[in-house]
């Protein structure tokens, strides 16, 4: 896998760093953007990260400025929804950090691949009321997948490409969280990209067991989630519900995840969704479930109807295995 060193007067073209190279910490996080692909970061300027503020136009990083910090990571949010790779945001230490958590947990309950940079208080000042200081840790612990606070500047690269690594293996967000003071100095870092993430088709026993349920269904309803779209299988989705002639409907928020146009398409279930896709469901003896959580607030009755059919065999397809019967009594989990 190659990689492009932006910073400096010569550009390097090389399959892995394997020799440490002397640079800042801020150069080193800016370089590992720059191995994760990363070619926007959202934010509002702080005084705790200009230093890597700097080097971003050289390192062919657009900085896109927003009008408040929330803004950013929800941004980030939805580039990374649309690309499906981990998207980055930053903002000032303390007040800035503190508009992050919300936009978050949209993410987190999106698994969205959103990597937040956090600075913080100097290692000086922590404990101490240092400059702007807040605990920021606490406040992102429910709505990432993993958090760290580097200890000292030389691990900056390591833990970076641990947060892309684990936003990519869990996808959702995760938390990178700084000391100002640690963005400056000399290191020796290795700079090279995170492992790519691989993912089988399942459990072989699993998938004929689900083929075998589907042969017997009366009624079989599809309901076609985000991880659709974030997999890019609405054709493999459109080629299956085609042969099998089953309706489709799309989770809340997902209506991308299954054309409207489509005459197997229902349209979305959930919160003012369609009555045509509530009717639907509710006849259902089956239910497909593929990349959906089946949250609450997606399945919770409407206009005054109760159509999730309580009844029916459920298979869930999913990537995320924390999501799985999370909600809902499965029958089978691929």
């Amino acid at each position: 896998m190659k990689m492009l060193c932006a910073i400096g007067s010569t550009s390097i073209d090389l399959e892995r760093i394997i020799m440490p190279v002397k640079m800042s910490p801020s150069e080193a996080l800016v370089e590992t953007l720059v191995a994760e692909g990363v070619e926007n970061i959202f934010g509002i300027v702080g005084s705790a990260f200009m230093d890597m503020l700097d080097l971003l136009p050289e390192a062919g990083i657009r900085f896109i400025s927003v009008a408040h910090e929330q803004a950013a990571c929800h941004a980030a949010d939805g580039l990374a929804r649309v690309t499906g790779k981990p998207q980055a945001c930053i903002a000032q230490n303390g007040p800035g950090i503190a508009n992050f958590p919300s936009a978050m947990a949209a993410a987190y309950w999106a698994h969205s691949p959103v990597f937040a940079i956090t600075p913080e208080a100097g290692t000086g000042g922590i404990g101490n009321g240092g400059f702007q200081e807040i605990d920021q840790m606490p406040m992102f612990e429910k709505q990432t997948v993993y958090q760290v606070r580097v200890p000292y500047q030389s691990r900056l690269p390591e833990l970076a490409r641990r947060c892309f690594y684990m936003a990519k293996v869990e996808n959702g967000p995760t938390q990178l969280n700084i000391p100002r003071d640690l963005f400056y100095g000399e290191i020796e870092a290795d700079i090279y990209p995170s492992i790519t993430v691989s993912r089988g088709a399942g459990c072989q026993n699993l998938l004929k067991q689900s083929v075998e349920l589907l042969k017997d269904a009366k009624f079989p309803v599809i309901i076609a989630g985000g991880g659709i779209s974030q997999g890019n299988a609405l054709q493999e989705l459109t080629d299956l519900a085609e042969h099998l002639q089953i309706p489709v409907v799309n989770s809340y928020l997902h209506n991308d995840s299954f054309p409207a146009d489509h005459n197997l398409g229902m349209g979305p279930i959930g919160y003012c969704g369609s009555k045509a896709a509530m009717n639907t469901l509710a006849k259902a003896d089956l239910v497909l479930a593929l990349g959906a959580r089946l949250g609450p607030f997606g399945t919770l009755p409407q206009y005054d109807f109760d159509y999730w059919p309580k009844q029916a065999k459920l298979i869930q397809v999913d990537i995320n295995l924390s999501s799985t019967e999370l909600y809902r009594q499965l029958h089978i989990p691929v």
